[in-house]
Parts: structure tokens; C-alpha cells; sequence
């Protein structure tokens, strides 16, 4: 009787444990930090974690292409065709062909302009006087004209007609040539007064001059013995007087 007692009461006592067992079990299930606890929990953040959010997915939306401005563009002008030249027709030659002459321009109030150049006189000897000759601009002869020489002391005549003295042109190699002798014995320094004439006369018998006056300025030395005349036509309506 007393073995099954003592069986009762370690039963009994067993079960006392469990359940204060079962309770302590259940203190620490609803507070872990009781001081029986042998794994009590390291920080109260840990025990009681707060729910972490969860990352919202966004669908990330594919980048919107903004177009970047570029420079507005300045059309190049196309290149302006040039005209080409229109042929102009030549004028039609007419037969026989007519000559123009070519316009001159007028050098004096005179048809003829004259130059002098001082030269040795062609005899070789002691001779003093004045020559010359007479061309149209282009340099042919123009015989026929009048020569006045007015030597000093002498008065002014109508002594020489270009190239009517062939002697005279082959001297001075010129078919219009003429010369007056002033002094034909010496060198002399003389002042020598030379106009030319018209080839026809006036009317009234005298002759129209054809060119201004003209000085001539000998020395008493050979190589101003001699002073060379070249009258030119100035005008081309005169050519053929």
C-alpha cells in the first residue's frame, strides 16, 4: 500500500513539473526577456523586427527620345548660269572691197608740221644753208610744195620746190628733198626763217602757206653747218592737194 502511494506521488509530482515546465515555456514564448530565459535575445529590434517593405518592381518605361536641335541649314544659291556671248554675224564684205582711211589726229593748225636737225653739211667744205623734205605721216614723199628760205639780208622767196631737182633728192635720198645755200664759201652763224607753201597758187596769183615758220640756228662750225628739215602732213583731207 505504501509502494503505491509513493508511485502516486512521484506521478503527481511529475506532472506538477511538466506544467510548470509547460508555463515557464509559455512566459518565455510571450516575453523572451524573462531573466530564466538562457537565450534571451540579443536586441529587442531583432526580437520584435520591423516589417522590412518590399521593393515596389517599376516597370521601367523605355527613354523618350528628344530630338536635338540642329542648325537650320542655309541653302546654297545654285550657281547662276552664265550667258553665253551670241555669236554676231560678221557684216557681209562688199565687192570690190572699199578702203577706209584710217582717222588722224591733227597735230597743228597747219597741214604740215616741221622739225629741223642740225647736221655737217654733205659737201664736206665750208658751206652753210638749210634742207629738207616733205612726207605725208606715214613718211612717203609729198613733192610739189613751195619752200620760201629767207636767208639774212635776203628777202623771203619762193625759191625751191620739193623733189622738182633730182640732183638734190639723190644727195639727201629723198624724193621730195630741196636745199638753199645761205653762204656756200663758210660756217657761218646765221638765223634762217623757212615756211612752205601751197603746190597750186590763189586767184590772185600768191600762194597759201601750208605750214607755221620755222627758225633755223646755224653755227660757224661744221657739224651745225647744215640744218635738216623734215615737214610732215598732218592732215590726211590734204594728201592729195
Amino acid at each position: 500500500m505504501r509502494k503505491g502511494n509513493f508511485f502516486n506521488l512521484l506521478a503527481v509530482l511529475f506532472l506538477g513539473l511538466t506544467g510548470l515546465l509547460t508555463l515557464a515555456y509559455v512566459v518565455i514564448l510571450v516575453n523572451p526577456y524573462v531573466p530564466y530565459n538562457p537565450y534571451p535575445p540579443r536586441d529587442r529590434a531583432l526580437a520584435n523586427p520591423s516589417p522590412t517593405p518590399t521593393a515596389t518592381f517599376t516597370p521601367a518605361l523605355p527613354p523618350t527620345w528628344t530630338p536635338t536641335p540642329t542648325g537650320t541649314a542655309t541653302p546654297i544659291p545654285s550657281p547662276t548660269p552664265t550667258r553665253t556671248p551670241t555669236l554676231t554675224p560678221s557684216p557681209t564684205p562688199t565687192w570690190p572691197p572699199t578702203a577706209t582711211p584710217t582717222p588722224r589726229v591733227t597735230r597743228a593748225p597747219y597741214p604740215f608740221t616741221c622739225e629741223v636737225e642740225y647736221q655737217t653739211n654733205r659737201y664736206g667744205i665750208p658751206w652753210s644753208g638749210v634742207a629738207g623734205h616733205l612726207q605725208d605721216i606715214d613718211g612717203n614723199p609729198l613733192p610739189g610744195y613751195n619752200v620760201a628760205v629767207n636767208c639774212p639780208g635776203v628777202p623771203e622767196t619762193l625759191n625751191s620746190v620739193a623733189g622738182a631737182d633730182a640732183r638734190i633728192n639723190l644727195i639727201y635720198d629723198h624724193n621730195a628733198a630741196w636745199e638753199r645755200s645761205c653762204d656756200p664759201s663758210a660756217y657761218r652763224a646765221l638765223d634762217i626763217r623757212v615756211r612752205v607753201y601751197d603746190k597750186y597758187p590763189n586767184p590772185d596769183g600768191t600762194y597759201r602757206a601750208v605750214s607755221d615758220w620755222i627758225t633755223v640756228q646755224l653755227g660757224d662750225w661744221a657739224t651745225r653747218s647744215l640744218g635738216y628739215i623734215t615737214c610732215t602732213l598732218n592732215w590726211d583731207e590734204w594728201r592729195n592737194r
